[in-house]
């Protein structure tokens, strides 16, 4: 099994694709077999759909980069952040 790793030159890529809005909450998580892109359901829908469109084309770019470095890459979405769903549990 190869280890899947987000490297220091990849991140540097990444934060070099501009993003289309403000306060995009975007993680990038490592699962077992691949990289997960994770937005979130509470943060996107923040936006109108035009933007939407924008957030989604720069996913599938930073997507498209990550997978130019040989490591597989997902999106997956996720409906509130770890911070919100604590709070809505108390």
């Amino acid at each position: 099994m190869v280890k899947i790793a987000y490297t220091i030159d990849m991140a540097k890529r990444v934060r070099d694709i501009k993003c289309p809005v403000k306060g995009l909450m975007l993680d990038v998580r490592a699962r077992p077999n691949y990289l997960a892109l994770t937005v979130y359901e509470s943060n996107i829908m923040e936006y109108s759909e035009s933007q939407r469109m924008n957030v989604m084309e720069y996913l599938l770019m930073v997507r498209k980069l990550i997978q130019s470095y040989g490591t597989p890459c997902e999106i997956e979405g996720m409906k509130y952040t770890d911070e919100q769903a604590r709070a809505k549990r108390q």
